[in-house]
């Protein structure tokens, strides 16, 4: 009966971990996708977070 319970905890860590994303390697728990710095400012720009003039000389720089 005691082994149900352990198993029973260490599926719900399991599962728990599965989904912070800490399984995969990645250390902050989010799902990190492999997008370009260009690809972030332009989300950047979209959001309003940056001005056209920011936008252009980041781009520039990139």
């Amino acid at each position: 009966m005691m082994w149900i319970g352990l198993i029973l905890i260490i599926v719900v860590i399991v599962i728990l971990f599965k989904n912070t994303g800490m399984l995969e390697g990645n250390s902050n728990g989010r799902n990190t996708s492999s997008k370009s710095p260009l690809d972030i400012l332009k989300e950047r720009y979209a959001r309003g977070e940056i001005s056209e003039e920011e936008y252009e000389r980041m781009k520039k720089n990139l």
